[in-house]
């Protein structure tokens, strides 16, 4: 029944079309055709709840399956990847390739419409909630907890979409009618709103509820980031102190749950509590107290579960598929790599045949890691996170060559031997080391592909990672927001503490002291961090524009998206870019010949242009340094002139 009501619900939401029924004349009545409308009445708690359901799977859909690498671009736009695409031109020149028309919808490039129509289309579900609850027949307690749900909904799209996209159109209801004349708002009304609804949801919703939804600490996180932005640390600090000390939530600190040791013979893991904490089966697990809000994805569950494509998406292309692909075996005469799977006919021929590619992911590499996320920001060589003798972190080195057709040859000496970077003379072994040579953390990427197991019937080659839950948020998270935010009190030694917490609970023994956590180092610090401990869970984009607009604030400069876009600006996001990403900053080239560039305004992406385009009558902004920017008009500046426009 519910499936069938998400089908309907997607299927009479659409955005810009037209019903013709018929020969009457009901063709002829308008319908709304605005991008941002949804264009049908839901009228029953069923059909509420099913949109409600429909903005639940739609969070997974930003972090997996095909657009697993919608979550990349959000990285690839930061200091902590690149695309890793060498074989054609995509995203590596951002400056001059990412435009308001240009392929904006394609892993292999960037997934930035994507966000936006996923965004927009989430924010309707959510407003068609909002709007009708108050016309079922329900228990008091029943509406309060289904519009609290879709408030935190509808916050946290617009928490990434003001911060990728700044100054967007703001749509408070559902749009039951044509509306052609949308205006931007101005990102510090959204802020506004969004606090106002998020206090409202705190207050009405349960402290946990089933797994995959929304429940008070879920608000709460998302509150404290609107406190931030909207510089209200003392605020953002009172909800994170209940975070943390009043919600019934703790770190994990020891072992637990269910221990997985997928192949101890090749990849052996020393168990510990950074491997059990990021196990998909433990994620859910009751003896998880660091667990807020997951997403739900079990292989177990056929009609919903999706690969998370990780293994797939963001691990190294190790091997051979044509001349600039691969690893080259000492001698340089072949590849000693194949994705071959073990087979029960492989094994009867090479009995010792290793199945690299269940091991360590099938790897196409549409993203990797800078320099800075793969090996500096790693001082401490006690972190757990980073430990390949733990078997967390996975290195080139790991993977042996492990291709048959060496046997019978002058190279099976090399045969299930660790591979090599470089021969004895030199000479580099792996032609495309952007896409074909890179670490990752196994801990967080490897995901048991259970439809591409031998022992399943499979023979092909992929191994992309299967279905698995994945955090939203987890309490690791709530002590590094307070920490930023005693940092922009100025409570360095409190900051300090915070981080430090993080960074023992990761075996850490390099700890940080209050003066370390002093002016932009201090914010380095912290941002280093939430790359340990968040990376393929929290959208980096988005937090350094965030702390990039609170910067800019506190710094008294800030009047709009230009004034961290723009020639003069110099914002947090392009410190980090030009600090820490190797890529951008050294004008590195692929074996393409494009040159990696990024440049100031890209800080904020372009609006589509088709967004743009079919608001006939109303002008939606386009951000600085894009084609269409001269034709801005003034975005709504306050609640009261965002009321009057009917928005």
């Amino acid at each position: 029944m519910k499936t069938n009501l998400i089908k309907a619900i997607y299927l009479t939401f659409g955005l810009s079309s037209l019903a013709l029924t018929g020969c009457s004349d009901s063709w002829l009545k308008p319908e709304p055709l605005s991008f941002y409308e949804p264009s049908v009445t839901l009228s029953t708690k069923e059909g509420l709840e099913a949109a409600l359901t429909t903005c639940h799977r739609q969070m997974r859909y930003y972090y997996m399956e095909d657009n697993g690498p919608a979550l990349a671009t959000e990285m690839i736009f930061s200091d902590v990847a690149v695309t890793a695409v060498s074989d054609f031109s995509g995203c590596q020149d951002i400056l001059s390739n990412v435009t308001p028309i240009s392929e904006n919808n394609w892993f292999g490039t960037n997934m930035i419409n994507w966000f936006w129509n996923m965004g927009t289309q989430g924010i309707s579900f959510a407003n068609v909630v909002i709007s009708r609850i108050s016309e079922l027949d329900l228990d008091q307690t029943t509406k309060e907890q289904m519009l609290s749900s879709a408030y935190f909904q509808r916050a946290w799209r617009y928490y990434h979409l003001i911060f990728q996209f700044g100054d967007i159109p703001f749509l408070s209801k559902e749009v039951t009618t044509p509306k052609l004349d949308f205006r931007s708002t101005k990102m510090e009304v959204v802020i506004e709103q969004m606090i106002k609804d998020l206090e409202y949801a705190v207050g009405h919703i349960p402290d946990q509820v089933d797994y995959g939804k929304e429940n008070k600490g879920a608000c709460r996180m998302l509150l404290i980031k609107y406190y931030m932005a909207a510089g209200d640390f003392d605020k953002a600090l009172e909800q994170a102190n209940a975070l943390i000390d009043a919600s019934g939530y703790e770190l994990m600190e020891n072992t637990f749950g269910k221990w997985e040791n997928p192949y101890p013979e090749h990849h052996p893991v020393t168990r510990n509590v950074i491997w059990d904490l990021h196990r998909p089966v433990n994620k859910a697990d009751a003896s998880n107290k660091e667990t807020i809000m997951l997403m739900v994805n079990r292989y177990d569950n056929s009609e919903s579960r999706l690969n998370t494509n990780y293994l797939y998406n963001m691990t190294p292309f190790w091997s051979q598929t044509d001349v600039n692909r691969g690893i080259l075996v000492p001698s340089k005469s072949q590849s000693g790599m194949t994705r071959q799977s073990a087979t029960a006919g492989m094994l009867a021929q090479y009995p010792d045949f290793l199945d690299c590619r269940a091991i360590y992911g099938r790897g196409e590499a549409f993203s990797r890691p800078t320099y800075h996320a793969e090996k500096s920001m790693w001082g401490d060589k006690n972190d757990l996170r980073h430990s390949r003798e733990a078997g967390n972190w996975f290195v080139m080195e790991d993977l042996k060559y492990n291709d048959p057709k060496l046997l019978g040859t002058d190279d099976a000496v090399y045969y299930l031997k660790p591979i090599q970077k470089y021969a004895d003379d030199g000479t580099l072994l792996c032609k495309d080391t952007i896409r074909c040579w890179f670490d990752y953390p196994y801990y967080k990427l490897w995901v048991e592909d259970t439809a591409r197991e031998v022992a399943n019937g499979y023979s092909g080659t992929d191994y992309v990672g299967g279905s698995g839950d994945w955090y939203v948020y987890r309490l690791a998270e709530a002590y590094l927001l307070r920490a930023e935010a005693y940092y922009w009190k100025k409570e360095y030694a409190k900051a300090a503490a915070d981080v430090n917490k993080i960074r023992e609970r990761a075996g850490c023994t390099d700890l940080f002291d209050a003066g370390e956590l002093n002016g932009l180092d201090g914010l380095d610090v912290i941002m280093d961090e939430r790359a340990r401990e968040l990376m393929y869970e929290e959208f980096r984009h988005v937090e350094l524009v965030r702390v990039s607009f609170i910067k800019e604030n506190q710094e008294g400069n800030y009047t709009s998206p230009k004034d961290l876009a723009d020639e003069s600006s110099n914002s947090y996001w392009w410190h980090r870019i030009t600090e820490y990403n190797n890529y951008y900053n050294k004008s590195v080239k692929t074996l393409h010949n494009d040159e990696y560039k990024i440049g100031k305004y890209n800080i904020f992406w372009p609006i589509p242009q088709t967004a743009i385009d079919a608001n006939l009558y109303g002008r939606v902004n386009q951000n600085y340094g894009y084609s269409g920017y001269e034709l801005n008009e003034t975005p709504i500046a306050s609640q009261e002139e965002q009321i009057a426009s009917g928005q």
